[in-house]
């Protein structure tokens, strides 16, 4: 008998992954945490439900959330992650020498100890030591710091763990978020229509808050059946910087898998549907 990953997107529609097996399963605090293998994706990381990371297919969402930022701002030295527990986004981070500090706030050390044993080289970044584990929920460390970030990254669903992530926890992100930070989150997948409703309210928060805020793609065939929007929110940049280009990119040195200075300019042009649907925001 068949074996799949299976979840409900839309009342017409449900999404699908077939699993070789099952590695691991666990309650952890709130949570429930699963480890599959699967036959197009490799491992798979299921939090509550949700894909959180694919093995063989994590290169586009964690490279987009991390260089579009770091491109954009010409000084990040200081790094929040909201979530982040399983490491990828930490490991991308840490490629940036000129990053002083990472903070990741990660409730649950269930997610931090399954990526450590299931996938240990996406997870070893962890143990670099600019990170900082903060085991806290992500509203209540975020209305509760004092520091400032350059960068934010919500690097989880809004409406995943203890509380939705609304008004508020963003009001406090930018409070502590430097005089020119950047905020980088999962605005949805516009595909169906109950989702649509969540992009809307996600970037109708952000809208209110930074004087720029624009949406951007990202391919994420293992987590999204559509195509995952991300959000930038920034304090003063622009997402595309006018001098930022193939040769200013080369001189970093970092190899990539899906990101460019041609991706990074084109993931910012929405197809015209998402476009209106930016526009009522």
């Amino acid at each position: 008998m068949d074996l799949w990953y299976s979840r409900t997107e839309s009342p017409g529609a449900d999404y699908r992954v077939k699993v070789r097996k099952p590695l691991f399963s666990a309650e952890s605090g709130r949570r429930r945490i699963d480890v599959f293998e699967t036959e197009d994706f490799g491992r798979i990381l299921v939090v509550d439900g949700r894909i959180a990371l694919a093995e063989s297919d994590g290169a586009a969402y964690r490279e987009m959330a991390v260089h579009v930022p770091l491109n954009a701002h010409p000084a990040v030295r200081s790094v929040l992650i909201i979530g982040g527990g399983d490491g990828a986004v930490v490991a991308e981070l840490a490629r940036y020498s000129e990053i002083e500090r990472i903070v990741v706030a990660e409730a649950d050390d269930g997610v931090i100890e399954t990526a450590r044993r299931w996938f240990p080289e996406t997870a070893a970044a962890i143990r670099d030591p600019r990170v900082e584990i903060e085991p806290a929920e992500p509203a209540d460390y975020a209305r509760q710091t004092r520091e400032r970030f350059d960068l934010v990254i919500v690097d989880r669903p809004e409406d995943e763990g203890a509380g939705e992530l609304g008004q508020a926890f963003y009001c406090d992100c930018f409070r502590i978020l430097a005089g020119d930070g950047i905020l980088v989150n999962r605005a949805g997948d516009a595909l169906f229509p109950g989702k649509r409703r969540d992009v809307l309210r996600s970037a109708g928060r952000l809208k209110r808050l930074f004087p720029i805020y624009r949406l951007y793609r990202a391919a994420r065939p293992a987590c999204e059946p559509g195509e995952l929007l991300l959000g930038f929110a920034s304090k003063r940049y622009e997402p595309v910087p006018a001098a930022f280009d193939d040769e200013t990119w080369s001189k970093r040195g970092i190899a990539t898998t899906y990101y460019n200075p041609a991706i990074h300019a084109a993931a910012f042009a929405l197809p015209q549907y998402e476009a209106e649907l930016f526009a009522k925001a």
